[in-house]
């Protein structure tokens, strides 16, 4: 059962805009009884707001069963499941007085165990939050006043919001509501209501929820999204931070949804831009080495007056010395994204916060990363197909998988979520085998077996995987695609192996080949903390037979090498091993050392303040120095699909040396300082910030860095316990 103490997010079926929780003067003194409904004697509208899974639960009013008056809200679940669904309402003003108590009649249907009625009593910023989770309310009960009372702070509130949910299977109905301050009913005392406390506590509904789009709507919002990103990175008004730049965006939404005909959406940008002021006509910047040039041509494509278009058209090329939203890392250079909103408090994102997601992060990629030109399929194609997607994921699992399916599209191994949506949680397994798998020779083959207590059916090294819980291994990685961030073949078969040791079950049936037999076994799974590793490698470094080193890079730092390069350079011949993620940043202590003169390894390709979206080559870097006592033996680097990033990095520094030769598999194609994104809900992701190419200005990205000899393992080789990359090495190494 969801864990409804976190949740207390907003959706609804119907288009409305309720922005309340945002102001700090109050018009009017008193708000009556037919102001909050509180009887429930009308339908369901202003101010209160459907939330939860609308796929699973009907709320409405009941005329047939009621406490008292002419009608009752009744939230019933129309199919099995264990979400949440009801109506909530924010209060439009602050309440003067020492405490606050808000009262109910409630009945209770069929509510099945495990299932629970809740009221909602919140106020923010973290001043009080009760659900009544934990009181466990269900099963029958006909009507009885449910009550909830806490202290009022009012110099520190921001917001007031109740709501009244059901969670899991069953019927609830809601009548009489009451909110009292100090004993006082709010809908009849004038004077209690003041202003909110001005604060920076971000809200936890953007005002706009569920709605039914056409397309006419989804290209009013595929244009909002660019002409609001434009505007944030483009207008120096919003580049000094003078705009709450989000919720111009529910404003925005509101009004391109809600507009009868293309004239209104084109007042609502001629309103907006007469408000962010005149801006200089700027000219074109001059710039040289350019790679990738940002591309402006959809404003010729909107369908608005040459007004508006020419007053964008003004904004292109607008400069600045900084700007609110985004700055660049000293030295490196990469983008560094600022003054995002996390919106911590936003567990179930309503149709505004969906969109926001989009829009920002759609925005972040075609302005800031440099392999913007490489996505699958083409960037404004996304755009343009994830507005109805988002729109459409009205519940946690949809909207998480669409979140999953948007970062993915970019093909960089940098950018996957790194913290998982709710609605998401165990959605791979959170139970696991206790084993590895690795695609061999395009098979799941398990490479490792660790330690588990478990009794039963065990999987061996060299088993192939046919199918788990009775689904082929190719149809499992049929169903993942669109959700893995995979720049190429060796990382999506990479990322695939590691998701099928996963399970929800703590029994997999699984079918496999073994010794050219096909079997059916039981594999028991457990969480991951009681999985006992395999033991790891500890030794950064070692001499193996005919005076060969072998150097573990994972595990070298620059210290060592050092204390050791004397007795190294006497050695016959050196493997360093790549196929994990550096410790220590060493192309600038282990290059030098193999390199008689400075030579040209990387180029990079970065934007600017001046023109982001338009991507510069710099001039080759160069790792090593003039020395005549460098390392003079043959080099083997082993690489494979765990060669990543800083990795990748690495050994475009050491195979500068004439004496490198690189051996192994595709690498993952992910280069570059990545850049740090947050999106509603406190989700992350990232970017490749850097274009990171070769001198000749080859590619890296989704294509992974040169190897000099192709070898891969087998599974014969992983049966008999061989490491065929390593051997082929050695026999390099030892001619």
């Amino acid at each position: 059962m969801v864990n409804l103490m976190k949740i207390f997010i907003m959706k609804s079926n119907r288009l409305f805009i309720f922005l309340v929780v945002f102001l700090t003067t109050i018009a009017t003194p008193v708000f009556s009884q037919q102001n909050f409904n509180f009887s429930f004697d009308q339908p369901i509208t202003n101010p209160w707001f459907k939330i939860g899974d609308t796929t699973a639960f009907k709320s409405g009013i009941d005329h047939d069963t009621y406490y008292s008056a002419k009608g009752a809200l009744r939230i019933e679940s129309i199919k099995k499941n264990s979400a949440f669904g009801g109506i909530m309402m924010w209060l439009p003003s602050n309440l003067k007085g020492d405490s606050i108590e808000v009262s109910a009649m409630i009945k209770r249907e069929n509510i099945v165990a495990g299932s629970y009625v809740s009221m909602m009593l919140r106020i923010d910023p973290k001043v009080f939050f009760d659900n009544m989770a934990d009181c466990q309310m269900n099963g029958t009960k006909n009507w009885e006043n449910i009550k909830l009372k806490t202290k009022l702070v009012p110099n520190q509130t921001e917001g007031i919001s109740i709501a009244f949910f059901l969670s899991g299977e069953g019927k609830m109905w809601v009548d009489d509501v009451l909110i009292a301050v100090d004993g006082k009913d709010i809908t009849k005392e004038v004077g209690m209501f003041v202003p909110f406390a001005k604060g920076i506590s971000e809200p936890a509904s953007s005002g706009i929820s569920d709605f039914n789009t056409t397309p006419e709507i989804d290209q009013r919002l595929v244009d909002l999204g660019r002409i609001w990103g434009f505007l944030k990175y483009r207008h120096p008004a919003v580049a000094q931070g003078k705009y709450d730049w989000d919720q111009q965006l529910f404003k925005s939404m509101n009004t391109v949804i809600m507009a009868k005909d293309n004239k209104s959406v084109e007042s609502h940008y001629a309103t907006l831009l007469d408000s962010l002021g005149t801006t200089a006509n700027y000219a074109k910047p001059q710039l040289e080495n350019v790679v990738h040039e940002v591309d402006y041509s959809w404003i010729d494509g909107l369908s608005f007056n040459n007004d508006i278009k020419n007053k964008l058209r003004r904004i292109r090329y607008s400069n600045f010395d900084q700007h609110h939203y985004f700055g660049f890392a000293g030295g490196a250079g990469n983008v560094l994204f600022k003054n995002e909103k996390k919106y911590e408090n936003v567990f179930s994102a309503d149709a505004g916060f969906r969109l926001l997601a989009l829009f920002r992060f759609w925005n972040m990629i075609e302005y800031f990363s440099p392999y913007k030109h490489l996505t699958d399929p083409k960037w404004d194609a996304v755009l343009k197909t994830a507005v109805p997607e988002m729109i459409l994921s009205r519940d946690d699992r949809s909207y998480g998988l669409s979140l999953l399916k948007m970062v993915s599209q970019v093909k960089d191994a940098h950018t996957g979520l790194w913290s998982m949506p709710k609605g998401l949680i165990n959605y791979y397994g959170k139970y696991r085998m206790p084993v590895e798998i690795r695609m061999i020779e395009g098979k799941a083959v398990v490479t490792k077996v660790f330690d588990s207590e478990k009794s039963g059916d065990k999987l061996s090294i060299g088993d192939v995987l046919i199918s788990k819980e009775h689904k082929k291994i190719e149809e499992i990685r049929d169903s993942l695609w669109a959700y893995m961030s995979t720049p190429n073949e060796a990382v999506a078969n990479r990322d695939l192996a590691r998701k099928l040791v996963t399970s929800n079950s703590e029994i997999v049936p699984c079918e496999l080949l073994r010794d050219g037999q096909s079997i059916k076994v039981d594999i028991a799974a457990l969480p991951s903390s009681q999985i006992k590793p395999a033991t790891r490698d500890t030794v950064p470094f070692k001499m193996l037979d005919n005076n060969i080193l072998y150097i573990n890079h994972s595990l070298l730092r620059g210290k060592m090498i050092t204390e050791n390069m004397a007795d190294w350079s006497k050695v016959k011949g050196i493997v360093i091993d790549d196929r994990n993620y550096p410790g220590d940043f060493l192309v600038f202590k282990l290059g030098p050392l193999l390199l008689t003169k400075p030579t040209d390894f990387v180029r990079f390709t970065s934007t600017s303040l001046k023109y982001p979206g338009t991507f510069v080559m710099s001039s080759p870097l160069q790792v090593g120095e003039n020395a005549n006592d460098c390392y003079q033996g043959k080099v083997a680097i082993l690489v494979n699909e765990d060669t990543q990033s800083s990795a990748e990095y690495h050994v475009m520094a050491y195979q500068a040396a004439a004496n490198v030769k690189v051996f192994g598999s595709q690498t993952a194609g992910a280069d570059g300082n990545v850049s740090y994104i947050d999106l509603p809900g406190n989700q992350r992701t990232m970017l490749s910030g850097l274009g990171v190419y070769y001198p000749d200005q080859r590619e890296t990205q989704r294509v992974g860095i040169k190897i000099d000899e192709i070898v891969k393992p087998s599974i014969k080789g992983i049966r008999e316990g061989r490491d065929e990359v390593m051997e082929k090495a050695l026999d390099y190494l030892n001619k």
